[in-house]
């Protein structure tokens, strides 16, 4: 081990010696180059697009709203929820194109469709099941009523 560093003091920097700190440049004006030139002057910021009130009216909004209803109703009302739930998918599909053309929200339309979706899908699969319960039913079994 080396005891050397032991007896070490640190020195105040030398007066004197030291460079000046460095001096940053202005900035560029703009329309001004450094050598001389002149240049067009940037354009003007484009303003922000005007977002659209949640509340407010906007293209594809009546179709949205209809789609949701009739989406909600096919889950709900048993024998009509497949003719609801198909108009309920196609006008979602619609009013969710509508929407998207003009940069609105489209989450209603989109509730519409996954409930129509959902709406057919479990009116396909009742109809299956009571096809099933009446092929396992003994034949004749009219006969008892």
């Amino acid at each position: 081990m080396d005891n050397n560093n032991q007896n070490f003091v640190p020195q105040p920097p030398e007066q004197g010696n030291t460079p000046p700190p460095p001096v940053a440049p202005p900035p560029p004006t703009p329309g001004f180059t450094p050598q001389g030139g002149f240049q067009q002057p940037p354009p003007p910021p484009m303003p922000p697009p005007m977002p659209i009130q949640q509340g407010g009216s906007y293209p594809g909004k009546g179709m949205s709203v209809a789609s949701m209803v009739l989406g909600i109703c096919s889950l709900v009302i048993p024998y009509a929820g497949v003719v609801t739930a198909i108009v309920g998918l196609i006008l979602g599909i619609m009013g969710r194109k509508r929407a998207q053309e003009v940069g609105a929200p489209t989450g209603m339309a989109t509730a519409g469709i996954v409930c129509s979706i959902i709406g057919i899908v479990g009116a396909l699969l009742v109809v299956i099941w009571c096809v099933a319960c009446f092929a396992a039913l003994p034949s004749g079994w009219y006969h008892y009523f």
